[in-house]
């Protein structure tokens, strides 16, 4: 499974288990353990946010925007330009 596949899950399940906890339950269960450790479970996968992705100016394939070359032409990439804070 790709890593974004797995962020996407993760984010999905995150979501559900919002609504949960905020419905109460199934016949208003405490779910307070169930969120803990999805918490858990997420800091341990330690995903951290979704890489920022440029395309080739050659072949235009994706690729992550800090990668000096193309992971499917090889053509060397310049690096990305720095903005003045």
């Amino acid at each position: 499974m790709r890593t974004e596949d797995l962020r996407q899950v993760v984010e999905a399940l995150d979501l559900e288990m919002t609504r949960l906890q905020a419905r109460g339950g199934p016949e208003g269960a405490d779910t307070t353990a169930l969120v803990l450790r999805w918490a858990e479970l997420v800091e341990l996968l330690a995903l951290g946010p979704a890489p920022r992705l440029l395309a080739c100016p050659s072949c235009g394939a994706l690729g992550m925007r800090a990668a000096s070359r193309c992971g499917y032409c090889w053509r060397k990439l310049d690096p990305p330009k720095v903005r003045p804070a």
